[in-house]
């Protein structure tokens, strides 16, 4: 009696390892699966316009945030993106009140520490 009772404690551990082992390799296969569908661009051109803003905000992560205003004739039409990084920000910030163009990317999804919108700046340049 004690034989068959060691044998199905040992099985019941064998197959309690499985599906653990099935958990995991689940749980990895989805973060990476979300982590890569996330990064993916379906989007990216130009936008050129005045530079109204570029800020650095966040509690935790401290991420660049500006604001281009589109319309020629003075009136607010704000677009708001994210920069990719500290390099493109201080481009930005140099640069802020003139005529720029931006390059862009749109995500499908931005994890918080890349920033408030799913429009991430990666390069700038100055209209003459």
């Amino acid at each position: 009696m004690s034989v068959q009772l060691e044998q199905i404690k040992q099985k019941t551990k064998s197959i309690i390892r499985r599906i653990v082992w099935i958990l995991v390799v689940i749980l990895i296969a989805s973060g990476i699966g979300y982590f890569t569908y996330s990064q993916m661009s379906y989007s990216d051109g130009y936008r050129s316009g005045q530079l109204v803003k570029i800020s650095r905000r966040g509690v935790l992560f401290k991420t660049y945030e500006g604001s281009l205003n589109l319309s020629p004739n003075g009136l607010m039409t704000n677009w708001d993106f994210s920069a990719k990084n500290g390099q493109v920000a201080k481009k930005l910030e140099e640069n802020e009140g003139k005529l720029v163009r931006l390059h862009y990317s749109q995500r499908y999804r931005v994890f918080f520490w890349q920033g408030d919108t799913e429009y991430i700046v990666d390069a700038v340049e100055v209209v003459q």
